[in-house]
Formats: C-alpha cells, sequence, structure tokens
C-alpha cells in the first residue's frame, strides 16, 4: 500500500474560480487513491494549522501579500493558481490572461464596436495582462482604450469606500464616447459597472456593453442585465496543478515557465449581445441572423428580412465588417455549434441542425476550417480526463 499523501488546498470557496480548481484537483485524483485533503482559506492565520499539519504538498490561490514569504520557505511544494503576484518563485498554473484580453477584443470588435474601456487592477498581474492583451488587440484593428483602474483580490480589499469607488466609475463612465464596450478584470467588478450604469442613467448594452471574466453564474446572474463572461478553464487548471504537484512530490523538476492554459469561450448574455453598428440596414441584418441562426436561414432570408438589393447590402457588410454576409453566416453557426458541443451532450447531427447546418459533414467542413479541429476534438478538449 502506498504512502498516504496529504495535500492542503488553501483557496476561498466563495469564489467561483477555486471552486472550479476544486473540481479539477478532484478530477485528477481519482487516480490517487493516497491522496488526503485539508481545505483552508489563504490567509495568515491558517499558516499554523498547516506547518502542524505537515502537508506534502499544497496547491493555494495566492493572492493575500501576507502569504508570499512563508509559502516561498515552506519545506514542501508549492503550486500557485494565480499570478496575482508577480515574480514569485513558485510553480505556477492558471489562464493565459493576455489570451483573455484578445478574445474579449474579438467578441467587441464582431459586434461593431469602435469605443472602448477596461476596468480592473491597476497592479495585480492579472488584471494587467488582460488589459494588455485587450489594448494590443485593439490597436491592431485601429482603436484606443480607456481604462479605470480599483483594486478587486478578487474583491475590493475590506474597508474600501463603496461610495469612492461607485463615484469613480460615474465619472469615468460619463466621460466615454458610446456606445462603448468594457471589458472588467472579474465578473465581480463587471457586477458593480453594471449597477453604476443603472444608477447613472445608463443603457446597459446599448449605451455600455460589458464583459467580465470567471462566468461565475451567481455573479452574472444577479447583475441587472445579465453579464457576458469569458469562461476561465479554471477545472483544467485544477487538473494541471494537482499533477505538477504530484510530479513535484516524487521528485520532478519545477517548471522554468508558468503553465499557462487557454480561456474556454465566452458566455454571451444579455450585457454584450447588442451590436454598434452604425448602419440600420447592417445592423438589422447582423440582428437577424444571430435570432435565426438556428433556423436553417440562408443569406436569401437576410436580404428579405432587411429589404435591400443583395448587391447593396453585400457591399455595405464588406464595407463596415470587413466580411461578407455568408461569413456572417457561417460565424454565427459555428459559434452556436461550439456552445452546444460544449454546454451539452447532443449527439453531432443534432448539433449540426441547431446551429443551422444542413447536415453533419457540413458542420465538419466549415467547422474545421474556421475552428482548425473538427466539432469531436473540440468537445473532447475542453474535457476533463482521469
Amino acid at each position: 500500500m502506498h504512502e498516504t499523501r496529504r495535500i492542503a488546498l488553501l483557496m476561498s470557496q466563495d469564489i467561483a474560480y477555486c471552486r472550479g480548481l476544486l473540481r479539477g484537483v478532484h478530477a485528477y485524483s481519482l487516480g490517487k487513491k493516497n491522496w488526503v485533503f485539508r481545505d483552508g482559506l489563504p490567509e495568515e492565520s491558517t499558516l499554523e494549522p498547516l506547518r502542524e499539519w505537515r502537508p506534502h504538498g499544497v496547491i493555494v490561490h495566492l493572492y493575500r501579500p501576507d502569504l508570499i514569504k512563508p509559502l516561498s520557505r515552506f519545506r514542501r511544494p508549492v503550486v500557485n493558481t494565480t499570478s496575482t503576484f508577480e515574480g514569485l518563485d513558485l510553480p505556477l498554473v492558471e489562464v493565459d490572461h493576455g489570451a483573455i484580453g484578445r478574445l474579449a477584443a474579438e467578441h467587441f470588435l464582431e459586434r461593431g464596436f469602435t469605443h472602448f474601456g477596461y476596468f480592473g487592477s491597476s497592479w495585480t498581474g492579472f488584471s494587467k495582462r488582460r488589459e494588455e492583451g485587450f489594448r494590443d488587440a485593439l490597436a491592431q484593428a485601429g482603436h484606443s482604450l480607456s481604462s479605470c483602474y480599483a483594486e478587486y483580490l478578487p474583491r475590493p480589499p475590506a474597508g474600501s469606500s463603496w461610495k469612492d469607488i461607485d463615484k469613480q466609475i460615474h465619472h469615468w463612465l460619463l466621460r466615454l464616447p458610446k456606445p462603448v464596450a468594457i471589458l472588467a478584470s472579474n465578473d465581480i467588478p463587471a457586477r458593480q459597472l453594471a449597477y453604476t450604469c443603472r444608477e447613472s442613467g445608463l443603457r446597459v448594452p446599448d449605451d455600455v456593453a460589458i464583459l467580465g471574466v470567471d462566468n461565475d453564474e451567481l455573479e452574472c446572474i444577479l447583475a441587472t442585465p445579465p453579464l457576458s463572461s469569458v469562461v476561465n478553464p479554471s477545472e483544467k487548471i485544477g487538473f494541471m496543478a494537482a499533477k505538477l504537484l504530484d510530479d513535484l512530490m516524487e521528485g520532478g523538476p519545477a517548471p522554468k515557465r508558468p503553465i499557462t492554459l487557454k480561456p474556454d469561450r465566452i458566455v454571451t448574455r444579455q450585457s454584450s449581445d447588442t451590436v454598434a453598428i452604425a448602419d440600420p440596414d447592417v445592423s438589422a441584418a447582423v440582428a437577424f441572423i444571430r435570432q435565426h441562426v438556428g433556423e436553417g436561414i440562408g443569406v436569401n432570408h437576410v436580404v428579405e428580412a432587411v429589404s435591400l438589393s443583395r448587391r447593396k447590402l453585400e457591399r455595405k457588410f464588406r464595407h463596415l465588417l470587413g466580411r461578407t454576409m455568408l461569413d456572417e453566416l457561417q460565424k454565427a453557426r459555428v459559434e452556436t455549434a461550439k456552445r452546444l458541443l460544449v454546454e451539452t451532450d447532443l449527439l453531432t447531427p443534432i448539433v449540426a441542425r441547431r446551429s443551422g447546418f444542413s447536415t453533419t459533414g457540413r458542420l465538419a467542413v466549415v467547422f474545421r476550417n474556421m475552428v482548425g479541429m473538427t466539432p469531436t476534438e473540440y468537445r473532447r478538449q475542453w474535457q476533463i480526463h482521469t
């Protein structure tokens, strides 16, 4: 019988990201019958019980500065799961934050926005990288970015003035040209943005479109209107963190660089479900495509719905969006298929039909051309394998 391995998990279970980490760690541990766990909050009061328990390894969501030195000097392997603090001498597994920013830019640019904002921490590593990815992607498309900073770690520090934060956000929002698309560092500040918009008389998403990160279902639903959010692959991060810890406990070398995973996708809810296209014909056409994409519509249906000649509408699409109506249709079909593949267990033929494709074969061809893999491969990559 193998020696028992004591694993300490230091993370706040009231944070959706951490709950995903725990599910991923649990998935990996199903193949490790000798692992036992203790959960503790990532704060200084946990250090003494931690030392007394003498774990063989630790997985931590390290966002408290008072834990940096004690855990860096810990005599057993420690794996970190957040770059709140940069440059730590601890193995790190997390999401590619720059990719989150780029994905957010793509989400907003496809909807025709030309004004953009970022709301998050000014110094935490993960927030800075998300802002940089967002800013760089927008710059490549010829756009600039206005930022407003408030410290969320992942929540505002205890004792922070709610009134001052509200006032700061209010003044920033009123100065921004409208309509504007804003990426928030996480869902918690995104919900704060939505509330402040409501108090300031700004309509979400018509005046201000908002996108959060983590897809914390509770945070997203509590917002008014419900928040769109980037899905953070927290379960896969937890799985990979547990695997890395296992390797380290067996004497393996620490990785020279952080292990990063791609963000999953964006779950679109009401806070960003709009198009900011000044031309009413193109705006109506895009809205019609998104509303009816699963009904097997074609370009002719779009033309009929807008009551404009196909030639004129096609010219407007190319000029304003840089793509054809068919391109827009195919993209909407593929995005629908991606969502169904990840969020449901529907068989591929049903996914094809509900996404507006005429056949499973057509889904496979278009999906591979646009995504670079088959629908089956795409579904498999988001599953955790033990």
